[in-house]
């Protein structure tokens, strides 16, 4: 069984292990370490990578109660290593995970629907919902969402027990068994994730929405948070001052 270091804080970025287990599949290998900080592909999050005892950590994910780390390279077994994620790449992830959290509640709450989807991909965030949303009420979502950053509002976690969770309204998507995990944005959401977050929401910086299209009688949202929000709005302003120069006309 694997320590899951990151449930303990999911901003330290460095960590000793021991390697319990290393085996050859195909061309790299697979790590069991004692206790880790990298979060495993899961809850629609995708893994952390970073390295490990000099090596590179090119994917992570469950099995049972072990966490498995995909290497370039092999480790030997009973060793002591330093571990360290991508920093850049694991708080890219918090961001865009959390900002879904707040902009699925906001959502959920306002339409009555349900998230039946959800993909975090390289280069945008993309939430399945099983309702039609018309196109004139993304810009009052949009701000809804953006208030919940503006406000600085405190990210919970906590692990109600069978008969507190008995009582709790809270979203998920599938049925759930044993311990869960509740990640809780005050008033614009509840739900049930396993996660790292951001701690208050002010770290997301920015929420985007940048398209809906119909989807299997629903709708699908595609939105950007933090980084990559700045990063399309720096990449549309350039191409915009570009159309702008060649038609010489204003911008807008």
């Amino acid at each position: 069984m694997t320590e899951k270091l990151y449930y303990r804080d999911a901003y330290a970025t460095k960590f000793t292990a021991r390697v319990l287990d290393c085996t050859e599949e195909k061309k790299h290998w697979t790590v069991i370490l004692n206790r880790t900080l990298f979060y495993p592909e899961g809850g629609g999050q995708p893994a952390d990578i970073g390295v490990l005892g000099g090596v590179r950590v090119l994917d992570v994910h469950e099995r049972g109660e072990d966490i498995v780390h995909t290497t370039d390279k092999p480790l030997p077994v009973g060793a002591e290593v330093e571990g360290e994620i991508d920093w850049e790449h694991r708080f890219d992830l918090m961001q865009n995970h959390s900002g879904e959290h707040i902009l699925s509640g906001v959502i959920c709450g306002r339409y009555g629907c349900d998230n039946v989807g959800f993909h975090m991909g390289k280069e945008s965030i993309t939430i399945d919902l099983n309702t039609k949303i018309p196109a004139e009420d993304l810009p009052y979502l949009e701000e809804k969402a953006n208030e919940a950053i503006w406000t600085n509002t405190p990210v919970g976690i906590r692990y109600p027990s069978k008969e507190e969770l008995a009582k709790l309204e809270y979203r998920s998507k599938k049925e759930l068994e044993g311990q869960v995990r509740i990640v809780n944005v005050g008033e614009y959401d509840c739900c049930a994730c396993c996660a790292p977050h951001v701690t208050y929401t002010g770290e997301i910086g920015l929420i985007k929405l940048v398209g809906m299209q119909r989807y299997k009688g629903g709708v699908r949202v595609t939105m950007l948070c933090g980084g990559r929000a700045m990063a399309d709005y720096a990449l549309k302003q350039k191409q915009a001052k570009e159309i702008s120069a060649m038609l010489c006309a204003k911008e807008n």
